[in-house]
């Protein structure tokens, strides 16, 4: 090869490579942290508000520095950028998320502008995001999945309380007075990792944490999910209230217990290996597994 072919494709593989890395950096991917507990901050460099355990899975949104911010758990943080690596598009649960448009956006059934529309989402519409393919969110809305572009969505920190959006069957209640304090102290501890046996900010399992909250906002409660079922009121999912505890098993048999927070989601420390984070009663598992609801507080 004389030397201007060899310059010539030297400037070509330095082109190239320019794209890919300004591709890199602001297209949505999917990622993996590393560490074996990296703390999540509100800003780059800030003070830590929560921790993600190795191996768990996060939308990159964007990493244009040395702190990444990242999609988890319904919110969105910075982490450092040394402990999170690429994967493979993938799906897993990143909470609720919000379509920013002026109008409406496309639901389609790949990840690509030339996929078939499966339908238009409107501006404010509340989306339960199941998975990330470079650039897209995948998607499930009221049952059907797809994908959205990242460039059309938030992700939520917090409670949905939209009527008109609500997942599932569950009717939507704004949380007001007790029942509002108690999601607002509950979702302080999201990204605390999941203890057996855990009763205390520095670990929870699922129960340990429903008495944790309650204990310390509104009334004391049983400390397992079962007694907790025993001593409330058992409601079905129709009649859920946020604040209301929500309680999961087979056969009758409570063997796990959540918050709900409104729109059909709640926030649970759920097993090893997992945070305290948001998921959906509409989720395959949850609504399979779902036995009632516990009313604690009154109406």
């Amino acid at each position: 090869m004389n030397s201007s072919k060899r310059l010539l494709k030297i400037a070509l593989t330095s082109a190239i490579a320019a794209t890919l890395s300004i591709t890199a950096a602001s297209a949505l991917y999917a990622g993996e942290t590393t560490a074996s507990s990296l703390n999540m901050r509100a800003t780059p460099g800030g003070a830590a508000i929560g921790t993600l355990p190795h191996g768990t899975k996060v939308a990159v949104i964007s990493n244009s520095s040395d702190w990444y911010q990242v999609a988890v758990n319904g919110q969105t943080a910075y982490v450092s950028g040394a402990y999170v690596n690429w994967i493979p598009d993938t799906e897993f649960a990143l909470g609720m998320g919000t379509v920013k448009c002026s109008t409406s956006v496309n639901f389609r059934s790949l990840p690509s502008t030339d996929s078939e529309i499966l339908s238009s989402l409107a501006n404010g519409q509340k989306v339960e995001l199941i998975g990330v393919a470079r650039g897209w969110y995948k998607a499930n809305v009221n049952g059907q999945e797809g994908f959205i572009s990242a460039d059309y969505v938030t992700v939520n920190g917090g409670t949905v309380i939209d009527k008109s959006t609500a997942l599932g069957s569950t009717t939507t209640t704004a949380a007001t007075g007790t029942r509002q304090a108690i999601l607002d102290y509950a979702e302080q501890f999201l990204g605390t990792p999941y203890v057996y046996g855990g009763s205390t900010p520095n670990g929870f399992d699922c129960s340990g944490f429903t008495s944790y909250v309650y204990k310390n906002v509104a009334t004391p409660i049983a400390r397992t999910s079962s007694d907790q079922r025993a001593t409330t009121k058992n409601i079905s999912m129709d009649e859920l209230l946020p604040g209301d505890l929500v309680f999961f098993g087979s056969n009758n048999r409570v063997n796990h217990v959540g918050i709900y927070t409104g729109n059909g989601q709640f926030i649970h420390s759920p097993h090893t290996g997992s945070v305290v984070k948001y998921d959906t009663l509409s989720s395959g598992s949850y609504n399979r597994r779902f036995i009632c609801g516990g009313r604690v507080l009154a109406d």
